[in-house]
Order: C-alpha cells, then sequence, then structure tokens
C-alpha cells in the first residue's frame, strides 16, 4: 500500500502510483496551548514533505523529535502516518518499504495493530540507503491490519529524517512453523564473514555510526531446522510461508545494551542508535526459537588479548572473576528473553576456543598466552552450561561449538577464525588513526585491528551452524569438547 490515493500522478517519470489494497491517512497531533499559534495550531504540518522516489515514485518524510522536546508524549511536531489495510487476513508477513534516500533514523517505531493479543511495536533501523522491503515480522490479525508509523524516537534531534513510503502483506495459510529470532553479540551477527548489510556498517566518524555488522553470511542464516531442506537463510530471503525470521545482533553488544527499558543502552559501541535488542519488538509468545552468543564482551576478551599481548595476560582470578559476571548478567537477558518470548527454545550458542591446541604458528599471542586464553575460554564455557543448566524450565538449552572447531581454530587449516586483521573491512570498521582503546587496539604504526579479528569466518560461520544441528536439544548436559 502506498502513501498516496490511487492513480495520482508522481514525479516526473516514475509515473503513476497505481492502485493498491488499502488506504493512507496521516494524523497531525496539535501543539500544546502553552506554545501559543506559532505556525497555527498543527506546526507539524510545516515539517512534511513528499519526494519523487521509493516505492511507486512517492514518499513522504519528516524529520525526528523526542518527546523531551515536544513537552510530552505525542506533542507539537508529532505526526502519525497509518496504511490500513482494505481486506481481511489472519496470519501475514508485514513489510515496509525503505526508500534509498530520506530514512535516516536507527529507531522507526512501527506499531502494528489488530493483531491477535494487542497491538505490537516494533523498532528498526531505516539507513538502508537503498530502495528496499523490510521484514516487520509475522503477525496473527483478528481485526483490520494496520501500520502506523511515528516521528517521535528517543533519540529525536530533528537531524534524522523518517519516512512514509509503502507498507505490504503477505498473506499466509498459518502461523509458519518456524518463528525464529538470532540476537546477541558479533558471533551471532557474523562479525568476521563479511557482506554485511549497508545499515549495520556505515558512518565511521559519524554521530550516525552503526556497526552491528549483519552478514548474511551469519552461523543462524547457515542453520538448516528440522524438517527443513533448505537453510534459514534460504527460507528467509524466499519468504518461506514456514518460516518467520528476525535477525537483531549487533556487533559489541553487552548484555546490558539487549536488555529492556535501559535508557543508556544506545549511543555506544554495542547498540549505536538502535534500540535495545529486547525492546526492538522482535520477540513475542509467537516466537518458537531464540539462537543467541551474549556475555562475551562483558568478559573482555577482547580486552584480555590485548592485555595479553601488550602487559602480559591478567591473572587468572581477575579473568574468572570478569567470567563469572558476565555469566550473572546474561541470566538476566535470559530472564528477560524467556518473559517476552515464553513459548521459545532459548539455544544459547557458547564461544570456541580461539587457537589450535594442536598446531603452532605466528601470532600476536605468544604459545603460552593461547593456553592462557583457551583456558578462560573452557571455564566459561562450563560457567554457561551450568547457567542453562539451571534455566531449563524457562527453555534455555546450551549448545557447544568446541567439536565442531576442532581443526578449525587459529593456526589450523583451513581456520575458521580470523587471526589479526588490519582494518578497516567495511564503512563501519574501525579505520586507520582512530584512537588506541580498548576497542580498537595497535597493529602497526596508526593501524587499527579490524573487529573481524578474532571472529568467525565463513569457515567458521559453518562450523557454528554444524555445531547446533548437531549438539541435539540437551547439549548442556554433557561436555562437547
Amino acid at each position: 500500500m502506498e502513501s498516496v490515493p490511487d492513480n495520482i500522478d508522481t514525479y516526473s517519470s516514475c509515473g503513476s502510483s497505481g492502485t493498491d489494497a488499502g488506504s493512507f491517512q496521516f494524523t497531525f497531533h496539535p501543539n500544546p496551548a502553552a506554545t501559543g499559534p506559532g505556525l497555527g495550531p498543527f506546526e507539524a504540518k510545516g515539517d512534511l514533505h513528499q519526494i519523487g522516489g521509493g516505492h511507486g515514485g512517492h514518499f513522504w518524510y519528516t524529520h525526528t523529535r523526542d518527546t523531551a522536546h515536544l513537552g510530552g508524549p505525542r506533542g507539537r511536531m508529532t505526526i502519525d502516518g497509518t496504511w490500513t489495510l482494505g481486506r481481511n487476513v489472519e496470519w501475514a508477513r508485514v513489510f515496509a518499504h525503505m526508500p534509498d534516500t530520506g530514512a535516516h533514523t536507527q529507531q522507526a517505531h512501527y506499531v502494528i495493530r489488530g493483531v491477535a493479543g494487542g497491538d505490537r511495536h516494533r523498532y528498526v533501523n531505516t539507513r538502508f540507503s537503498k530502495n528496499t522491503w523490510v521484514e516487520l515480522g509475522v503477525y496473527r490479525f483478528t481485526g483490520t491490519p494496520r501500520v502506523e508509523l511515528t516521528n517521535t524516537t528517543d533519540d529525536g534531534t530533528a537531524d534524522e529524517d523518517v519516512a512514509w513510503d509503502a507498507v505490504a502483506f503477505q498473506p499466509l495459510s498459518g502461523k509458519p512453523k518456524h518463528m525464529v529470532v538470532a540476537m546477541g553479540d558479533s558471533y551471532t551477527s557474523g562479525e568476521g564473514a563479511g557482506a554485511y548489510s549497508p545499515e549495520s556498517d556505515r558512518g565511521h566518524g559519524k554521530s550516525s555510526w552503526n556497526a552491528c555488522r549483519r552478514s548474511p553470511n551469519a552461523w543462524p542464516r547457515k542453520v538448516t531446522l528440522p524438517g527443513q531442506t533448505k537453510s534459514v537463510g534460504a527460507l528467509a530471503d524466499s519468504f518461506d510461508p514456514a518460516l518467520g525470521f528476525q535477525f537483531i545482533a549487533c556487533s559489541g553488544a553487552k548484555t546490558y545494551q539487549m536488555t529492556e527499558g535501559n535508557p543508556n543502552a544506545w549511543g555506544l559501541d554495542g547498540n549505536f542508535h538502535e534500540k535495545t535488542q529486547i525492546d526492538s519488538g522482535a520477540l513475542s509468545a509467537d516466537t518458537t526459537l531464540v539462537m543467541l552468543t551474549i556475555g562475551g564482551n562483558d568478559a573482555r576478551f577482547d580486552n584480555k588479548i590485548q592485555t595479553c599481548v601488550m602487559e602480559g595476560c591478567p591473572s587468572e582470578a581477575s579473568m574468572k572473576a570478569d567470567i563469572d559476571n558476565a555469566v550473572a548478567e546474561t541470566r538476566t537477558v535470559l530472564e528477560q528473553i524467556h518473559a517476552h518470548a515464553p513459548n521459545a527454545t532459548i539455544s544459547l550458542m557458547g564461544y570456541p576456543l580461539l587457537f589450535s591446541r594442536t598446531q603452532a604458528c605466528s601470532t600476536l599471542v605468544s604459545a603460552s598466552q593461547r593456553v592462557i586464553l583457551n583456558d578462560m575460554a573452557e571455564y566459561f564455557e562450563d560457567e554457561q552450561r551450568e547457567l542453562a543448566l539451571s534455566m531449563s524450565a524457562d527453555n534455555v538449552r546450551y549448545r557447544s561449538p568446541q567439536s565442531a572447531f576442532e581443526g578449525k581454530r587459529i593456526c589450523d587449516s583451513p581456520e575458521g577464525i580470523n587471526g589479526v586483521v588490519a582494518g578497516p573491512k567495511g564503512d563501519g570498521d574501525f579505520h586507520h588513526g582512530d584512537k588506541n582503546t580498548q576497542l580498537c587496539w595497535w597493529f602497526t604504526g596508526d593501524t587499527c585491528l579490524s573487529r573481524e579479528s578474532y571472529h568467525p569466518n565463513q569457515t567458521g560461520t559453518s562450523a557454528y551452524a554444524q555445531a547446533f544441528v548437531t549438539a541435539g536439544p540437551m547439549a548442556a548436559t554433557t561436555r562437547e569438547d
């Protein structure tokens, strides 16, 4: 459904808007009385613009505003646009179209109305910089299907654009057999496997920087689920009725950047300006499976490698203390996931040992330091496994990657985990000249190590997918290394 009536002539050679199966309407919220007449009782109308582009040759845009600047929720300068489907459907996949310009916000707030159980809120990053459809999810409708988009965002400062372009519904015969959410940190986003989606790999050095680095080569997309002959990625790309898939993992994410209602989570590496993963609206009672890795950044494994190389490894006690804290924080994340997706199996995937236990090679990390770091990875796995066992009543299961990575670690052949990679590898990556910090540390001269360093490459993400499939539903009960 377009954002203009049927058969409207659009700009230049774009032609007519054609016909569709629904309607679109704006709601302009009036100025609070205290603001005075200003530009009239609906100042928001003065900041609404249209462009010949996007789907069908036309879309509208305005600027994002937060409630603090508006004087309260739905106040001055607030615009809501609502698409209403002109027919009844029960189960349907919902899409929003992103134009190649004029859609900037990383917190676009869509409300899907008419859904069984109440309205659903979905927040998405819109900065794809190309004309593309973005899936908002699969929903069961009991009322008239409507999709609402507002220009109110938590980070709205009138510097980012929000665009009303088009929405679409794919009717389904019933609920998909698999309703899957992939979330967590860089080991799930596919950091290291390349070909990152444009909205998640952009803006280095700018306030709009995003390096969530979601890759089509990430391991959750390579998993073949029970009863299927195609991978999750292949099913998702073809919008197969058997699957609903939401991919919200973000490179660098820490546990607190996943949790709900955290006002301090976004704007930083690991979350950038996207809503927290649990707040994004991807999880629901319909979700059947959650796949994730989390806790590695809380345990500061990147910092441990840096410290080992530059100063000598920290004490075993201090490293174990960081791991213990990370596991404790992971429990909070898993509890919140279960609360939002009470019917889902939550598959907590562990982290592989980084370094070969049989082969030697030249790396920044010495042989003795590699043993220490591998020992800490084993300790981390034991603690995560025990955590999953203690939460089995919440449908949490631990899956170990260790067996699948035997012979594929750093120094093995082939390597399934990147060693040192010099940045930048993509626009969102660390760049030459970046300040040396825990996130970007010395390599040669002023060159930063890429975020891809010490992350699974495409061989490694395939190993992860293999580990997920072969671990079995009760993988938490046995050691697999």
